[in-house]
């Protein structure tokens, strides 16, 4: 039976996935780790909308040599499975078993490893300098320095060097000005790896998508 939500209410059609073959389903799957803790959340979709998983049909990550099934939640009215964790350590692996279409097996979901963060200077006239371990052959890098006293900044880096250098001078203030009190600065550094693949290579129908990003924030005090 397939259960639809109305067009109307704003959110896609919803169908059963003993009505969508294998070869037609679109896996996303995001994870994060964030230095405190992890959470992988996988969406099954289909050309027509999303796709909840039905009649035994179920999700598994294998995490660091642990296999763990993904437990269905809901986001914006459409199912979501999701696993929580300590930490990412590095690439896990997902797993589709469906009961009357083919299973998929083994897709790996790459993961930067994990990194430590640290902040010097905005004292006096020192810049902020940025620190952390350095994976050249990692994904993307994006730093964000966000605060009551600052307008927000970005920098994305063409090249993960492991470190970043901010003058004084580039952390201008909002546009309602700077707050008379010393103000709290959050400097956040992310390593994000993304990939799109078909499900299998015979049938370019079906595809996944991922991205796993490591994460980390650091506050610091900082009076303009």
């Amino acid at each position: 039976m397939v259960a639809l939500l109305l067009a109307g209410c704003g959110l896609d059609p919803v169908r059963v996935s003993d009505r969508v073959s294998t070869r037609d389903m679109l896996v996303g799957v995001t994870a994060l780790d964030d230095g405190a803790a992890a959470a992988i959340d996988v969406r099954v979709g289909s050309p027509i909308g999303t796709v909840e998983l039905t009649g035994g049909d179920a999700l598994f990550v294998t995490v660091d040599g642990t296999r763990r099934p993904m437990t269905e939640g809901q986001s914006n009215g459409a199912p979501i499975y999701s696993v929580n964790l300590d930490a990412l350590p590095g690439d896990f692996l997902l797993d589709l078993e469906r009961q009357n279409d083919r299973d998929v097996h083994g897709v790996v979901v790459e993961v930067s490893p994990p990194f430590t963060l640290a902040v010097e200077g905005l004292t006096q006239d020192l810049p902020l300098s940025l620190s952390w371990d350095a994976d050249p052959e990692g994904g993307k890098v994006s730093i964000s320095v966000q605060g009551d006293c600052i307008d927000a900044l970005t920098r994305s880096l063409d090249e993960d060097t492991g470190a970043l250098v901010i003058t004084q001078a580039e952390l201008r203030p909002p546009p309602a000005g700077p707050p008379l009190a010393p103000c709290e600065v959050q400097i956040t550094v992310s390593r994000t790896n993304t990939t799109r693949d078909a499900l299998f290579s015979t049938n370019p129908g079906g595809n996944v998508t991922t991205s796993a990003e490591q994460r980390r924030t650091i506050a610091v005090t900082w009076t303009p």
